[in-house]
């Protein structure tokens, strides 16, 4: 079995536009890190698409993809990254999100 390693991304999301009564962000979209337990970048990416779908999204970028101990090396990683950190260690089964960044304007991505 391989080896479950913490991964995390930066995704843009929409909300599903036959989803009427969406609540998680306002606007037209939102930024939000993502971070979850993989065997692989692959398995991440795959993982942070079947998420998006079952919130009732539309995953329309996953940028900066890399191990989440990888991002914390570099001096200028989110602080929130300690947060989702610790939250995914102590639940390794869950998809963790960070601070939802909306957009208003469906131009702005």
């Amino acid at each position: 079995m391989a080896r479950m390693e913490l991964w995390t991304g930066l995704a843009a999301l929409k909300p599903k536009p036959e989803y009427n009564n969406f609540r998680m962000f306002e606007g037209k979209g939102a930024y939000v890190h993502i971070a979850a337990w993989a065997e692989s970048q692959a398995a991440f990416e795959e993982h942070v698409k079947k998420q998006a779908d079952e919130l009732e999204c539309i995953l329309c970028e996953l940028e900066d993809v890399d191990l989440m101990d990888a991002k914390m090396e570099q001096d200028d990683y989110p602080v929130e990254f300690i947060g989702i950190r610790s939250r995914a260690t102590t639940h390794p089964e869950d998809t963790i999100f960070g601070t939802f960044h909306s957009w208003m304007q469906d131009d702005a991505n």
